[in-house]
This record gives C-alpha cells, structure tokens and sequence, in this order.
C-alpha cells in the first residue's frame, strides 16, 4: 500500500517537474501573441455590442462559456445577448483588459484577464462592469479560436 502511494506521488512529482522545466515554446515572441489574443478580446466584445453573429468567427462552436458560475453554450450566449441588447438604442461598449498572466504555445494558449466593460446606450446611464476572466484558446487552422470563456463579476470594485 505504501509503496503504491509512494509510486502514484513520484510519478505526479515527475510529471509536474517535466511540465515545469519544459514551457510551451511559442513561434513569435509572447508579447506579441499577448497583443494577437487581446485584440480578439477586443473585437469579441465589439461584435457582441454590434454585430453578435460575429461571436462565431471569434469561438469554436463548441466553446465553453461559463458567467458568474453559469454554463452556456456560444448558440446560447449569443441568443441571450441579441434579447439583452433589442430595447437598447446606440449601444456603445469600451472593453479594457489587462492581461494578468499568459501562456503561449504553437497550437493552445491562455490568458488570465482582468477586464473594465463600460456600457451605454442612449435611454441608459453607462454601467461599468469588472470581472476577473480566463480564456484558452486553440490554433484552428491559421486563426486562434477561444474554446474557454470563463469569467466572474467583482461588485463595486473601480479599477
């Protein structure tokens, strides 16, 4: 039993230190991915304000969308954003990520992201809203997709 046990961690230690010593190598240079993956964001949240369809060129179609603890699927999210944003006339959406950490590698990446959304529209005063996010992405041919969108609302926090 205990030589089992001893095993199961040795080689979970093993594992974690091969992971460890050996990172993801990327084909450009990190920061410049950074940017590749922000500017995603970016436009994501643009056609989320203008245009939802467009969501699709940024999400694989099985991509798993979880808010504040609730599991969507893209087909979902962008129904629920077009019945959000009919009443609202001029939306206009500012979206300001600061990227907290990455990993970038050749055909998957992440990104942990704290995120400052302002929303206004003509009839409504503009809200803010801040949320901590992460975000995998995956190589889908030439283009990266976002395969996870999980994030969680921080009330009353200014950033």
């Amino acid at each position: 039993m205990w030589i089992s046990t001893f095993r199961i961690i040795a080689l979970f230690s093993a594992v974690c230190f091969t992971l460890a010593g050996h990172p993801l190598k990327a084909a450009e240079p990190p920061e410049e991915k950074d940017g590749l993956l922000v500017k995603i964001l970016e436009d994501s949240y643009q056609a989320s304000c203008n245009d939802v369809d467009r969501l699709r060129d940024y999400y694989r179609p099985d991509a798993q969308i979880i808010h504040d603890g609730r599991q969507t699927t893209l087909d979902e999210t962008i129904k629920e954003i077009k019945e959000s944003i009919r009443p609202l006339q001029d939306l206009r959406c500012t979206y300001q990520p600061r990227v907290k950490t990455s990993r970038i590698g050749a055909e998957i990446a992440y990104l942990i992201v704290r995120e400052t959304i302002r929303l206004a529209a003509r009839s409504v005063e503009p809200r803010d809203i801040h949320q901590i996010c992460s975000y995998i992405f995956v190589r889908d041919g030439s283009r990266w997709k976002i395969v996870t969108d999980h994030c969680s609302t921080i009330p009353g926090e200014t950033v």
